[in-house]
């Protein structure tokens, strides 16, 4: 019996850390209603800082959500930080929120890819829950009125993704 519940456990485990991290896209955008997005305030990943939502009213922000235990949300990043780049000057706001992660992991990471744009902490996923995310990597894209306009889950890997993802940043600059 011991060993039955010890294998079920263990079953269950697996599955929760494959569809926590699945790869497969979808993106909605609210139609006839953007609903506004949820207000937080998180501690940055170097720790030093608290920055919330508020801090960019008025700008289209892309948020995402992200974890080093998730392959394809450390596959993406680097693509996150040179669009970034590319678009930074027109406004917009990239903030990465890594989550249910270990914070030395997540630092390390950034600090190896030289991501330079915004990234908060949700040790809790209580920002996450908030945004209904139930799967990573995950992104919403706000536009300047603080609705959200597109929700992405999934990653933005290969030439179609990455041109989805600038279509839908081009909708909320």
């Amino acid at each position: 019996m011991r060993n039955r519940t010890l294998l079920s456990i263990t079953f269950l485990a697996i599955l929760v850390l494959i569809t926590s991290c699945d790869q497969k896209t979808g993106a909605t955008n609210g139609n006839t209603e953007n609903p506004a997005a949820k207000s937080f305030t998180l501690e940055s990943l170097g720790g030093n800082e608290e920055i919330g939502l508020e801090n960019f009213k008025g700008k289209p922000i892309v948020i995402n959500f992200w974890a080093t235990w998730c392959g394809p949300c450390k596959q993406e990043i680097p693509f996150f930080e040179k669009t970034w780049k590319e678009y930074k000057d027109k406004g917009v706001v990239f903030i990465g929120i890594d989550v249910m992660d270990d914070k030395e992991n997540a630092v390390e990471f950034i600090e190896t890819l030289g991501i330079s744009y915004t990234n908060l902490y949700d040790p809790s996923g209580k920002t996450s829950n908030a945004y209904g995310v139930v799967a990573l990597p995950a992104t919403f894209f706000i536009d300047k009125n603080g609705n959200i306009a597109v929700k992405h889950y999934g990653s933005f890997l290969g030439s179609d993704a990455e041109k989805a993802f600038k279509s839908y940043l081009e909708d909320i600059i």
